[in-house]
């Protein structure tokens, strides 16, 4: 008898043909339908893969919510994936992922008591080499997925261990043919999973219930597995949740694999430039803001603010959502994914200047006349030289020299403003040499064209031979993007 354990699902993209309000919307109709069904059927499990959901439902319907929790209690309401949404899983940063597991995880375990062991990215395009090793140290034990496809790779089995390049790993289950069922009985998209399946006769999981715009199982999904399971065909029927089967597979002997799990859709890697752009300008800028937020706790005694950042890395988490960071969605989608990701980079800035400002204003610098000092910081855990540019206010007439801590001259160029009127103001770029999530302080000099020295050998050696030219990307550290 060939066991089959139905996974009652209702796979949710709160943004793709639809702008998040609308996916806001379908969340809490479909769980408040599911809830429905786990009256009605005590032998149902449902299970949810996104806790930004359930955050969303908490904050909008919190009746809703605490219904939730007592299914969850009783073992019926299964979080799995322990992720904020499902992203896409080859454009974030490997710090993206670390958070994904960070805020949902803590989220499951606040509000629940327990976190997530099971993963489940059902529907991104493809799945990079270091997810075992970022999901095993978030606690999660399993992965499961649909894609690539078989026709789009060969795997050693639906089931196998995938492995990162350091050992970590996961017991990875390929959905068979798909996550979501028809609304009506479920026999003929049952001969299909039956058919992509191994004819090995072993256990299989099969996902079912209405999804994408939500939906969940329904009245007649639940009457067609019963009809199914009492006939005389060779199958076995259970509603249950994924680690009832994982236990099972676990057991077996199974192959091991290593190795991204690619292609799909590979339009996706290069579609809509512009929200793969504002998603990294904002990863960088929250890891900047997050690195000096916690230098000046400890320098300046500064309250670290995790909640506004807490704030700021969801919008960014939620907008790597894979329709939405693949450019899959429609067009009103992106207009918010750009107000989102710009709501959360206002964050990190504000953060970041806050820390470096309490900082620096701590630094003895002793007074030397003529001077002015200027603090360069590195958002980096490692050392960096790097060209930075900034905007200097000073007298027309004279040109600029800088020196180091030491001394030492450090070459420095005048390039165009961006200021088109006040003839005292100049843009600069000046060659640093940082320290890893240090800072360094620089002293400017004006000096009339009298004063300068005359020979081309020491302009050389102030100035520098090869500087980069305007319009060269700047390191400025208020940008963060270096």
């Amino acid at each position: 008898m060939r066991q089959l354990y139905m996974i009652g699902n209702a796979h949710i993209d709160p943004v793709w043909l639809w702008q998040w309000q609308e996916g806001l919307a379908e969340v809490r109709a479909t769980f408040a339908s599911a809830l429905d069904r786990l009256e009605a059927h005590p032998d149902l499990v449902f299970t949810c893969d996104s806790v930004a959901y359930l955050e969303w439902v908490e904050r909008v319907d919190p009746e809703l919510f605490a219904r939730i929790a007592r299914r969850v209690e009783e073992g019926r309401w299964d979080n799995v994936g322990g992720w904020w949404i499902e992203p896409d899983c080859n454009v974030p940063a490997g710090e993206s992922y670390v958070r994904q597991a960070l805020y949902g995880q803590r989220f499951l375990q606040d509000r629940f008591g327990r976190i997530a062991t099971v993963g489940c990215n059902v529907d991104p395009f493809g799945h990079n080499a270091q997810l075992p090793q970022l999901l095993s140290k978030a606690g999660l034990r399993a992965y499961l997925f649909l894609r690539p496809e078989p026709r789009e790779k060969e795997l050693p089995g639906e089931v196998f261990w995938w492995a990162s390049p350091d050992g970590s790993r996961v017991l990875a289950y390929r959905i068979p043919y798909g996550y979501t069922s028809p609304g009506d009985a479920i026999d003929e998209f049952l001969e299909k999973v039956l058919e992509r399946a191994p004819k090995d006769g072993e256990d299989l999981m099969v996902f079912y219930g209405v999804g994408n715009h939500g939906g969940g199982p329904t009245e007649e999904n639940l009457a067609s597995i019963a009809r199914l399971d009492a006939e005389d065909n060779g199958l076995a029927l259970e509603l249950s949740g994924p680690e009832a089967f994982l236990e099972r597979a676990a057991t077996r002997d199974l192959p091991t694999y290593v190795g991204d799990l690619q292609h799909h859709a590979v339009g996706c890697y290069s579609a809509h430039s512009g929200v793969k752009a504002w998603n990294r300008r904002a990863e960088h800028q929250l890891m900047a803001a997050e690195r000096w937020a916690s230098v000046a706790s400890v320098v300046a005694g500064q309250r670290y603010p995790s909640e506004r950042l807490a704030e700021a890395w969801k919008l960014v988490l939620f907008n790597q959502f894979h329709d939405t960071l693949a450019g899959t969605a429609i067009e009103p989608a992106y207009v918010d994914a750009r107000d989102q990701y710009g709501h959360a980079s206002s964050i990190a800035t504000d953060v970041w200047n806050q820390a470096v400002q309490s900082v620096s204003r701590r630094i003895a610098v002793p007074a030397e006349e003529g001077t002015i000092p200027i603090v360069v910081a590195n958002p980096h855990a490692f050392a960096t030289s790097v060209d930075v540019e900034f905007e200097f206010e000073g007298t027309s007439s004279a040109e600029v020299v800088a020196t180091a801590e030491d001394g030492g001259p450090v070459a420095i160029q005048r390039i165009r403003s961006l200021a088109t009127l006040g003839g005292r103001h100049r843009r600069l770029v000046l060659a640093a040499e940082l320290p890893p999530l240090g800072y360094r302080t620089y002293r400017l000099r004006p000096v009339a064209l009298a004063d300068q020295v005359g020979t081309e050998e020491a302009a050389e050696a102030t100035y520098g031979s090869s500087l980069a030219p305007a319009g060269t990307p700047a390191a400025h550290v208020l940008e963060n993007d270096h």
